[in-house]
């Protein structure tokens, strides 16, 4: 595998073809994802899959929550965006904090370290995908509907990001990055 290759070739994708990934494929990135660095090796990452009607039903939820924020004149970010990208991807990853509803001692230390590790188990899971030639979109605008999508789910976890999976139909430029030297202090 070529890190380096994939951190400086991937792309954030919108726009996917219809082509199904193999079981076995999602079940590589997931198993990729849990090889990620856990502080305390607490791996508070939970996993859902989501494929052919579920996710759609995932895309219908994102829809209205959206459609009840313009009604109510508030912000959505750009969750119709991010719902068609589900839409078009073969499949739809939902990750989940499976400790930080449940844990009664449960604090912001452990709060930001578990937000760590899930998201070192996601960047895992989206280096693999791009070193397979597969595109990703990393996603929060869920959270605008998060409370919606745990209860159709039946899920106390609380909702932390979702990665659409499949197939680019788009090759997107680099976006502009702030060069090391700007953000470093040494």
């Amino acid at each position: 595998m070529d890190t380096i290759r994939a951190i400086e070739q991937r792309r954030s994708i919108r726009k996917f073809k219809g082509n199904l990934i193999p079981v076995e494929t999602i079940e590589k990135l997931l198993e990729l994802a849990t090889k990620a660095p856990s502080a305390r090796n607490r791996q508070p990452w939970r996993f859902v899959v989501l494929q052919g009607d579920k996710k759609d039903k995932l895309v219908e939820i994102m829809i209205n929550a959206a459609k009840d924020y313009r009604e109510k004149n508030k912000d959505f970010g750009s969750l119709e965006l991010s719902a068609n990208s589900i839409k078009e991807a073969s499949t739809v990853v939902l990750v989940f904090n499976a400790l930080s509803n449940t844990e009664k001692d449960y604090n912001h230390h452990k709060l930001l370290v578990d937000t760590q590790s899930i998201g070192a188990a996601i960047e895992n899971m989206i280096l693999a995908a791009e070193d397979i030639g597969l595109a990703t979109l990393w996603i929060c605008d869920i959270f605008y509907c998060g409370k919606e999508i745990c209860n159709w789910l039946d899920r106390k976890e609380e909702l932390a990001a979702a990665v659409a999976i499949g197939y680019r139909n788009q090759a997107p430029h680099e976006r502009p990055r702030k060069d090391w030297r700007e953000v470093t202090d040494w």
